[in-house]
């Protein structure tokens, strides 16, 4: 994380005491509480909680990697409700507070009012894509309205809103770019809302495509159409093509708090760490399509070391993940006897910032583009956007152009047509360019095309399924019970298990 953001760590911290909940008995027109803050102070706190983090039990459900030692939690599917819970809300709060302070600032503090709305979107969208409906017409107004107990709307409708919002989020920010406004408060672009404008348009296209299982039977949301007018009018939307504009947490090597996540307390990186492995679901797609990246994100396994092959460093056989379905001792033995690859420490962990995390950045958006030309949706040459993702992806490893070159001319791996081969190419190059990137977005994109071929075992519990959405917090049966029972009914037939399948991906 760039070293601005300490400057900004307690007060963000500040802010989310102050709005990130909203209970009944502490916030019923309190006269002695504080509703207000600078927006560069809430904007700052938005961005720390909009990031999602590399090596966590998220990376592990996208079959990234495994943890083998029965102390800490493994890989297994048998969640329930989130960690994260509705702190969705919690955001749109600050985002709500954001307009309000940005309002009272005048001209100066404009900058602000389009990023509020894009954050509503953000968060509305995140939340909706792990339960199905939300609250979001009713919701955060609890002080203005005494609403508590907010009804829910339909999925299709907050998807709706959302892409409707980034439109107009979009248009705002033509005009404040061309007057060239700034923002403070921003750590990840530094207060240019022309990277903001691509950053939204590009968000845009991830919500349209997310919604490819409902093209054909829900005309009215103008899916095709939409992802047609962003391509063909690229100066009115400006996207995120280049590595220069991605959206991406730049850690801090000054700060300990903000060091890259596997960086140690005591700063001695331990090069033989085998309760974390590369999961064998990515290692064998990067063996399958000899693909060089392999070399930088993981080490050979001791046991192709200790073989006495002098070239086992440079071959694709001396490389194993783990089965994210294998149970945590079996998957200890092996790890244990050398049978497995352990991360590139050098490449990971060179520095105490290690390596930035892209939350949305130029290879997902080339490849989404190419699948949008796959399916039919837009004209243009898939293979030029398949490779540049292809392209991006790989100068982030920092593997040399040439060698680019001769990945995209393998017969295995050159763009097969707009074909259901040449999607399978496009997701599974997407699916490697994810890796410990962009949260949950390989989970979802598995969720909604089966690419890659996810492994279950039993290790993953759930009767060996994969779930596909996140049960509704236990504060919501709590506090607004008859909401839910509507939705649920409305939804899963009363029904509220990780298993129920929402209308985004039936």
């Amino acid at each position: 994380m760039k070293a601005v953001i300490s400057r900004y760590i307690l007060g963000a911290a500040l802010a989310s005491s102050l709005w990130g909940c909203e209970k009944v008995a502490t916030l019923q027109k309190d006269p002695s509480a504080v509703y207000d803050g600078s927006p560069k102070l809430l904007l700052t706190g938005l961005l720390i909680n909009m990031k999602d983090g590399p090596w966590n039990d998220v990376q592990r459900h996208n079959q990234y990697a495994t943890q083998n030692n029965s102390y800490y939690y493994g890989q297994p599917y048998d969640w329930t409700t989130s960690g994260e819970s509705f702190s969705a809300f919690d955001r749109l709060r600050d985002a709500n507070q954001m307009t309000i302070e940005a309002i009272k600032g005048g001209d100066v503090a404009k900058g602000y009012l389009p990023l509020a709305k894009f954050f509503k979107a953000w968060f509305l969208v995140r939340a909706s894509e792990m339960y199905g409906d939300i609250p979001m017409s009713d919701a955060i107004k609890g002080i203005s309205n005494d609403n508590f107990t907010p009804k829910y709307d339909e999925q299709k409708e907050v998807y709706r809103n959302c892409l409707q919002l980034l439109d107009t989020v979009n248009t705002e920010l033509t005009a404040l770019v061309a007057a060239n406004v700034k923002v403070e408060g921003d750590f990840y672009y530094k207060g240019d809302l022309s990277k903001w404008q691509k950053l939204v348009n590009s968000f845009r296209l991830r919500v349209l495509m997310s919604l490819s299982k409902r093209v054909d039977d829900n005309a009215d949301l103008k899916i095709k159409e939409q992802f047609a007018d962003i391509i063909g009018n690229p100066s009115k939307y400006p996207l995120i093509l280049t590595n220069q504009d991605n959206l991406q947490l730049v850690y801090n090597s000054n700060a300990r708090d903000n060091n890259y996540p596997l960086w140690p307390a005591d700063g001695i990186v331990i090069k033989n760490d085998i309760n974390n492995n590369l999961a064998s679901t990515i290692v064998e797609i990067l063996k399958q399509t000899a693909d060089p990246r392999l070399f930088v994100m993981a080490l050979p396994t001791d046991s192709a070391k200790k073989s006495g092959d002098p070239l086992y460093a440079t071959k694709f056989t001396s490389f194993r993940g783990g089965s994210v379905g294998m149970i945590q001792s079996e998957l200890k033995d092996l790890a244990t006897a050398g049978k497995f690859s352990q991360l590139n420490y050098d490449f990971w962990e060179a520095t105490p910032a290690g390596v930035p995390c892209i939350q949305l950045g130029a290879a997902e958006v080339n490849f989404t583009i190419a699948e949008a030309i796959n399916r039919g949706w837009v004209g243009g040459d898939a293979a030029t956007y398949y490779n540049a993702g292809i392209r991006a992806n790989m100068a982030f490893y920092n593997i040399a152009a040439a060698t680019q070159d001769a990945f995209i001319a393998n017969p295995v791996n050159t763009y097969g047509g707009n074909t259901a081969a040449g999607l399978q190419q496009i997701l599974i190059q997407k699916y490697v360019a994810f890796f410990q990137n962009s949260g949950r977005q390989a989970f979802f994109q598995n969720r909604r095309t089966g690419i890659p071929t996810f492994e279950v075992g039993p290790a993953n519990k759930n009767s060996k399924m994969i779930p596909v959405r996140w049960k509704y917090p236990s504060s919501e049966y709590d506090t607004n019970n008859k909401n839910l029972q509507d939705a649920l009914k409305r939804q899963y037939n009363g029904s509220d298990t990780q298993n129920d399948k929402m209308w985004l991906i039936k």
